[in-house]
């Protein structure tokens, strides 16, 4: 192959193939609607007159990408497209991506950061990157938070089933009791923020923000928390380190497969 023809195929290769790019455009609407959508309605969502639209959603329905209910006529995600879903659901994995998740974090706020999982009966620490030119906080792998008192804790006790967490909840009300309507009032301050937000609840001087990650099915797959002094630690609900906190929750869930508005 000469110089200038090896050129030509080397910027085909770079450029694509632009029909398979125009087809595929149509799937995104349909994941995003979460339901089956007229054609009118996605050739619009995808920015295409409806015979150019219908043109690609009839190979795409060979092709099982795409399935058009019989009766209503609306398009929807195929057989192929699904099966696509779970395979990359299963190789996926989650703890690496909460490992690179809270590394992220660090970098971004300068704090340390923890990847908390649900194990050993309570909110257990399971990686750990410590802030740059933090003192140390106490927190190791293998720790055990507070539900009521830490943030990360907080999170589970929000999300996770009753029965999952009721037993580590009647310890700890045994050692600091509360009443049920203060425990109702911090489960719907996280659920309204999208956050858990501590300060000095669980050591003086210590503040953290928690941020829950679900899965593909809906259900807590961890929480990433950052945490620091108190003194240099912004807990505030509309300061950087909330919002980059809700942020990284809200990528990483979705790259977990979780679509739906709010878990629980």
């Amino acid at each position: 192959m000469s110089t200038r023809t090896r050129g030509k195929a080397d910027a085909g290769e770079a450029l694509g193939i632009q029909s398979i790019e125009v087809g595929l455009k149509l799937l995104r609407p349909m994941i995003e609607s979460g339901a089956p959508m007229n054609l009118k309605a996605l050739a619009a969502a995808a920015g295409y007159a409806p015979p150019k639209a219908h043109r690609y959603l009839v190979s795409l329905i060979r092709m099982k990408l795409v399935a058009q209910d019989p009766i209503t006529g609306r398009y929807g995600l195929g057989e192929l497209a699904f099966e696509l879903g779970l395979a990359a659901i299963g190789l996926l994995d989650q703890e690496g991506l909460g490992r690179q998740a809270i590394h992220e974090i660090r970098a971004e706020t300068r704090h340390t950061s923890c990847l908390v999982v649900w194990a050993n009966g309570g909110a257990t620490v399971a990686a750990v990157e410590p802030g740059i030119g933090s003192i140390f906080l106490g927190i190791r792998v293998g720790s055990i938070l507070s539900l009521l008192r830490s943030a990360s804790g907080r999170a589970f006790l929000t999300y996770m089933p009753l029965e999952t967490t009721e037993h580590m909840l009647k310890a700890e009300l045994a050692e600091m009791p509360l009443e049920r309507s203060a425990i109702a009032a911090i489960t719907e301050d996280v659920r309204r923020e999208g956050v858990s937000r501590i300060r000095d609840t669980m050591m003086v001087g210590l503040s953290a923000v928690s941020a829950p990650v679900f899965d593909h099915d809906g259900r807590l797959a961890y929480v990433l928390t950052t945490l620091g002094q108190s003194e240099v630690f912004d807990t505030s609900p509309d300061g950087e380190i909330v919002r980059i906190m809700q942020g990284k929750a809200k990528e990483l869930s979705a790259r977990l497969g979780f679509r739906a508005r709010m878990a629980g």
